[in-house]
């Protein structure tokens, strides 16, 4: 055979594997970023996937530029040099073909992959930008030192707030200063802020009613004191950092059955079917050195509410186990918590308010929110030998149209009319509750059919108070 006739025929063998380890590349790395991003699409959606908007962003990035890379240099020429023995032969990489790589085309596809990422969800940057500006400056801590929450000497709005002059209330800087010349105690300095905000503002129903959110910037919810939770966290950091206190606004969720679902128009929801109506905002306030967690709209109770007080403190620095039963942050570092949890966990506690704590009680069993029973679902609280309440619990089975943890006893949407609201009070019963000694509680709840059904625990003295909810599925044969 000609020299020349085998030097083509070789190089057309060389083509053909050159070819065939291309195409196995690029399948390889097809099959390579498919896997990566359905396994981040399947934790994501699952709940499982416990980072960050920033981590989540950064892994994408991460992924396609290393996708984009092996792809560039599986199309490069691979150059099969031989030593002059003609022995053994070596492979190796031109030196040329990296300077081929030009830095603009890099550039160029990360401009277009931000583009792409901004055009469909434009504050996921802001919220990362945020969120790793509070945790590189704030650095979160799990707090050292108990703060006086449950506040039971502090039942009642402060003074200073009750009694401010209209002039001391022309802007966040004059409230700030009034509330600094009066008050020289850290955490009633912050009781304060908290009270002004929940006291002056309004949580604003027409944004769930119609979809429509105005403005949630602390200035405006200053001058018209209406908001949602955006709008108080807002108010309650812009004031905190008036005083010159370190205050971090916190986005998150909270748990799905707290969701208030029920106060928004079918309407409204088929429009913005796609809308997480989980998502929240609260705060974390640092004082005498200790991270403290703080939700402002949770205290912002209707006064027309059956049973309740107009005033509460419960989400005033609350301890972060508490917090951490109903908010989940998107920076799992705002959790104060000393080991962090991932989403199913949070969504598998049982579901215990504040007040649940603050009568210093313990939940034996069960251990998770929602429970498979046969015929009799059975829950056991124990107590201190000096308390004197008693606890009760009511169920309701669940319907297509699920009841809402803001729809329970006691609240004023009881009375509304609608055939919805009607069905579910027509359909709750009570439970079998017995008192074993002083300290122990058993309370056992009876189905009379298959299905989801929901338990209320409440504490029965002079006010109602709801201690609680929980999911039994039974299974009767």
């Amino acid at each position: 055979m000609p020299k020349s006739l085998e030097n083509r025929f070789l190089e057309e063998v060389r083509k053909l594997k050159q070819k065939k380890r291309k195409r196995i590349v690029r399948i390889g790395v097809l099959l390579l970023l498919v896997g990566i991003l359905s396994a981040f699409v399947y934790f994501f959606f699952q709940g499982s996937l416990a980072i960050g908007n920033a981590t989540l962003l950064f892994s994408i990035v991460a992924v396609i530029f290393i996708c984009s890379f092996i792809v560039f240099v599986s199309q490069k020429k691979i150059s099969l040099v031989r030593y002059q023995s003609d022995t053994q032969p070596l492979l190796f990489w031109k030196k040329n073909n990296f300077k081929r790589i030009k830095p603009k085309y890099f550039l160029g596809y990360t401009l277009l992959i931000i583009a792409l990422i901004y055009q469909s969800n434009p504050y996921l940057f802001s919220n990362t930008i945020d969120e790793l500006v509070n945790t590189i400056v704030y650095k979160p801590t799990p707090p050292i030192l108990n703060s006086p929450w449950p506040w039971q000497d502090n039942a009642a709005i402060a003074p200073i707030i009750a009694n401010m002059p209209s002039n001391a209330e022309t802007s966040i800087e004059s409230v700030a200063k009034y509330i600094a010349q009066h008050q020289s105690d850290p955490y009633l300095r912050i009781k304060a802020i908290h009270d002004y905000v929940i006291s002056r503002v309004t949580y604003d129903l027409d944004v769930l009613k119609t979809g429509i959110r105005p403005a949630q910037d602390a200035k405006t919810v200053f001058l018209t004191h209406k908001g949602v939770c955006e709008g108080y966290a807002n108010l309650f950091m812009a004031l905190g950092r008036a005083i010159g206190a370190d205050v971090v606004y916190i986005r998150g969720k909270i748990r799905r059955d707290l969701a208030p679902v029920e106060l928004i128009p079918k309407v409204v929801r088929l429009v913005n079917s796609d809308y997480d109506w989980t998502n929240h905002a609260w705060n974390a306030v640092k004082i005498l050195d200790n991270w403290q967690l703080v939700d402002t709209t949770w205290d912002d109770r209707d006064s027309s509410e059956i049973g309740f007080s107009s005033y509460s403190a419960e989400y005033l620095t609350l301890p972060p186990q508490v917090m951490s039963i109903s908010h989940f942050p998107d920076q799992l570092d705002w959790q104060l918590l000393p080991r962090r949890e991932d989403y199913n966990t949070f969504e598998n506690k049982p579901l215990l308010t504040p007040k649940f704590f603050i009568e210093d009680l313990t939940l034996i069993s069960p251990t998770e929110y929602k429970t498979n029973v046969e015929k009799v679902a059975a829950i056991k609280i124990t107590s201190s030998s000096n308390y004197r309440k008693k606890i009760v619990a009511l169920y309701t089975k669940v319907q297509k149209s699920e009841s809402s943890f803001w729809e329970l006893p006691g609240s004023v949407n009881l009375l509304e009319d609608n055939r919805d609201t009607q069905r579910k009070v027509e359909n709750i019963k009570r439970c079998q509750s017995r008192w074993n000694g002083s300290t122990e509680t058993e309370i056992s709840c009876k189905f009379a059919e298959s299905g989801d059904y929901e338990v209320y625990v409440l504490s029965l003295g002079q006010k109602v108070s709801l201690l609680g909810q929980l999911k039994f599925h039974a299974l009767l044969h």
